[in-house]
């Protein structure tokens, strides 16, 4: 055999390989894109109020899928309406995710994440809920921002004056985080009533998740979420 016809029976090899090479990595992109919207559609089905994004991180995914233990699993949604108020993002990493032999149950080994409530989404549910204040509240209506790690300071534009108060923030429970008005000042307290205690709701979470705890950050309200050696399916 020539010189010439071994290099082109090496660079057909080479050709070969590369391309199979592509079809693999080609494969193991699809199957993890149908995993990750099939994952979301499985979250919205449980009663998540919309289809979150999912992304499953590592690569080769397949050979994880093979071995039964995906790496980690990242899973966010912005702007999630729950009752008078909206949920600006909520956001939580999975890792250690070990499946049993039929891919039908699990568990987690950690989890963590958070969910934010900025100040101008908080301002929005304040000013639906305002009542008579509506009416006296200037064109930059309220400004909240943070007064602490647990208290929300507002600050209020009146026709004819200008005021302000000062919301304590807790945890209610693994759902609910509780906004209540603690102090007021230039304003009528009874004007405040229909603003001076807010439960916010937080939709169902995947795996059961809840809050542990919530702390006030120049953002706004976050809510802490964590967990370990989790299950999940049936």
């Amino acid at each position: 055999m020539s010189g010439r016809s071994r290099g082109r029976r090496l660079r057909t090899a080479l050709i070969t390989l590369v391309v199979l090479v592509i079809l693999v990595v080609a494969a193991d992109f699809v199957a993890k894109f149908v995993a990750q919207d099939k994952l979301a559609s499985e979250i919205q089905q449980h009663g998540f109020p919309k289809k979150p994004s999912v992304t499953i991180e590592g690569f080769p995914f397949l050979t994880q899928v093979a071995g039964h233990d995906i790496h980690q699993v990242r899973i966010t949604a912005q702007d999630i309406p729950e009752g008078p108020v909206q949920i600006s993002n909520i956001s939580a990493v999975m890792t250690g995710i070990h499946l049993n032999s039929g891919f039908t149950s699990g568990t987690v080994d950690q989890l963590s994440g958070s969910v934010l409530v900025t100040f101008p989404a908080l301002v929005r549910t304040l000013e639906s809920q305002i009542g008579p204040l509506g009416s006296l509240v200037g064109s930059s209506g309220l400004k909240l921002s943070a007064a602490g790690s647990d208290e929300v300071r507002a600050s209020l534009d009146l026709l004819v004056t200008s005021g302000s108060a000062t919301w304590r923030v807790s945890r209610l429970s693994g759902h609910e985080i509780n906004v209540r008005l603690i102090s007021s000042s230039g304003v009528p307290s009874s004007l405040l009533g229909s603003i001076s205690d807010i439960t916010i709701k937080i939709p169902e979470l995947p795996l059961g998740m809840k809050i542990d705890s919530v702390r006030i950050t120049p953002e706004g309200i976050v809510g802490s979420i964590s967990g370990h050696d989790l299950p999940f399916g049936s």
